[in-house]
């Protein structure tokens, strides 16, 4: 037995009882322990006492429970060193772990950062090269333009010694523009006047010679015939070019830009040449950059010289008229893209752009439409104003100058009189008389002001009716050649009961009964859109 290897309580019993045992000094046998590996005596069962053995069972005792408590601490302890050493051991694997994770999401970001600047550089080239091509097309752009306005005007210029032009002329204070018209239809105006002046004196001696006499009338009636047409389509056609003369004199005085500037509007679209000119506004073509294709763009000015309610009024109507149509999205409808603030009076509404004329142009042209040409154009008309009415929406403007062309579909535009009906309503009290262009409204808009009417979307119909009509016989039902003035003074639409149709061309049974509906004079037995729609000559 190593008495080193013993816990130091355990030598200090074992030296009290050796010391009680050889009755030797404690200290002595304590250094003795610390000489020896083993005790200086044997204890021999054959020599021990009772008290001895007891004395050496509870040390045995007191040595093995210690061993045990010892043992289970140093278990404990183990499993505690292990249990630490397995968490430590967690823990660096989970932070290597975790640095190996932050090392690739570094490298990640690193490359996530060399592509952001890539990206940026390509953005920069882009918008670098995107400026220079929005140059080279702005440039283009204006160049086609010029190249175009050019030609009209040289064209203005060769054609007014065909047709005529404006002059200068003094009514006594003022001087004020007339029109002379070219020695060519002078010459046929007096031509055609001295053959009906033939015809009448023919038609005198008619009853006296029916031989020479007779056939010189025949010859006469045609030569007639041949000059009216030869006079009506160089009077049409110098309509239009009065037309192309009142357009350059209106770009050549536009509020908005002068006809040789080529201003930017948002960034985005090049303002070109005037389209038309109304009472608040200015159309004029356009260029979208972006979408590289024309548009029309619409700008509204606000003068200076109006009031504060006026200001407020006018960009209240502008405001609705925006607000109902960018919500109308159908084929037979212009569509309206876009609305840019120019400046606190001046603002922009981008529309879509059409490649051909509005109807009056081509009525003015042509003088009359055949009825199966004039036909399929109604039908257009109709579906596009069935959309509107569905829509609770009175156009209440339609005429030939806002209906335009592009490629082969009928366009609708212009909804600046546009009135809004309430849900549960089919009418709306009538509160605007005087407003609209007179040849193509109803009677119930020409209402007393002391007997306020209602109106409805029939208002449309109507329109429709005239729009019909005019291109088909060339003059409209009514107040035809009368200025909105003495239509109005003289009550020529209220009066005008029932549409008369002239002898030639000579129409169809059901085209006649089908305006004939779009003209009743009675609002409640008029044609609604559906029954329009419907009609059986439309639906052949």
């Amino acid at each position: 037995m190593n008495i080193n290897k013993l816990p130091q309580n355990c030598k200090e019993r074992l030296a009290d009882l050796e010391a009680r045992i050889f009755k030797k000094p404690k200290i002595e046998i304590l250094e003795q322990f610390q000489k020896e590996s083993t005790p200086s005596f044997e204890i021999k069962p054959a020599r021990k006492s009772v008290y001895d053995q007891t004395l050496l069972k509870q040390l045995q005792i007191t040595q093995f429970t210690k061993n045990a408590q010892n043992k289970q601490h140093y278990n404990k302890y183990n499993k505690e060193t292990l249990i630490e050493e397995n968490n430590e051991t967690h823990t660096i694997d989970a932070l290597k772990r975790s640095l190996n994770e932050l090392a690739i999401k570094d490298s990640h970001v690193k490359q996530l950062e060399q592509h952001i600047s890539d990206l940026t550089q390509q953005i920069q080239n882009f918008k670098t090269s995107s400026f220079k091509y929005d140059t080279a097309i702005k440039a283009f752009a204006i160049e086609l333009d010029q190249h175009q306005r050019t030609t009209r005007n040289q064209l203005i210029e060769k054609n007014t010694k065909k047709y005529g032009q404006y002059q200068y002329t003094r009514e006594k204070t003022k001087i004020i523009q007339v029109w002379f018209d070219s020695k060519e239809i002078k010459d046929l105006k007096e031509k055609l006047g001295s053959i009906r002046q033939q015809l009448d004196l023919c038609e005198n001696q008619y009853n006296i010679s029916l031989s020479r006499e007779s056939l010189n009338y025949l010859i006469l009636q045609r030569e007639e015939e041949q000059l009216e047409k030869q006079l009506n389509g160089l009077e049409n056609e110098k309509q239009l070019f009065i037309r192309d003369l009142k357009l350059r004199y209106d770009e050549q005085h536009a509020k908005f830009k002068h006809s040789d500037q080529y201003p930017v509007i948002g960034e985005r679209y090049v303002l070109l040449s005037l389209l038309g000119k109304g009472g608040f506004s200015e159309v004029y073509k356009g260029y979208d950059l972006k979408e590289m294709k024309y548009v029309a763009c619409k700008i509204h000015q606000l003068n200076s010289n109006w009031t504060i309610n006026s200001k407020s009024y006018y960009v209240k109507l502008v405001t609705k008229e925006f607000r109902i149509h960018k919500q109308l999205q159908h084929p037979n409808i212009i569509s309206l893209f876009d609305s840019v603030e120019i400046d606190s009076n001046t603002f922009c509404t981008i529309l879509e752009f059409c490649s051909g004329q509005d109807l009056s142009f081509y009525m003015k042209k042509y003088g009359m439409i055949e009825e199966k040409e004039a036909k399929l154009i109604i039908q257009q008309l109709l579906e596009a104003v069935k959309y509107i009415h569905s829509n609770k929406i009175i156009h209440y403007d339609i005429k030939p100058q806002n209906i335009l062309f592009n490629q082969n579909d009928v366009k609708l535009c212009d909804f600046g009189l546009c009135k809004e009906l309430e849900q549960e309503n089919s009418q709306i009290e009538f509160t605007t008389q005087g407003v609209g262009t007179f040849w193509y409204l109803p009677p119930e808009c020409f209402a007393q002001a002391d007997n306020p009417q209602v109106i409805s979307n029939k208002v449309d119909i109507w329109s429709i009716g005239v729009i019909f009509f005019e291109m088909l016989y060339g003059l409209k039902p009514f107040g035809n050649g009368e200025s909105q003035e003495i239509i109005l003074k003289h009550r020529i639409i209220e009066t005008s009961e029932k549409v008369v149709f002239p002898e030639k061309p000579t129409l169809s049974k059901e085209c006649k009964e089908f305006i004939e509906g779009c003209l009743n004079h009675k609002q409640k037995d008029r044609f609604d859109i559906y029954q329009a729609c419907n009609h059986p000559y439309m639906r052949k």
